[in-house]
């Protein structure tokens, strides 16, 4: 499960913040989950487009929990998120020379 989907399933609908104990519970910081809930909408989606331009799959993301959430941060606060997200809708490549998380996703690549 992506570790955005896992934190707004977890906390979501609740009155209250999550205590620290709980988010330590999940290896997150407060600011780590500040940021991943007001990621912007289509990240994951964005994340898998542009890491399969590299032959990353879904899982080998999600296979490190750590760098999941660091992809995850980088990419649900993005500069280049609506230029991304219309490339994506268009269905054409995204420049991955604009992307932040490019250089990761081709560390990660198996070719």
């Amino acid at each position: 499960m992506f570790i955005t989907t896992l934190v707004k399933d977890f906390f979501g609908g609740r009155e209250s913040t999550p205590t620290d104990f709980e988010l330590s519970d999940m290896g997150l910081s407060r600011a780590a989950y500040q940021r991943l809930i007001s990621s912007d909408e289509g990240t994951r989606t964005r994340m898998e487009v542009l890491a399969a331009q590299f032959g990353v799959t879904p899982a080998m993301i999600d296979a490190d929990r750590g760098l999941a959430l660091e992809l995850a941060e980088t990419c649900g606060h993005c500069k280049f998120a609506r230029a991304c997200q219309n490339a994506i809708d268009l269905g054409v490549d995204f420049d991955t020379a604009r992307c932040p998380n490019a250089a990761i996703y081709k560390g990660m690549s198996p070719a």
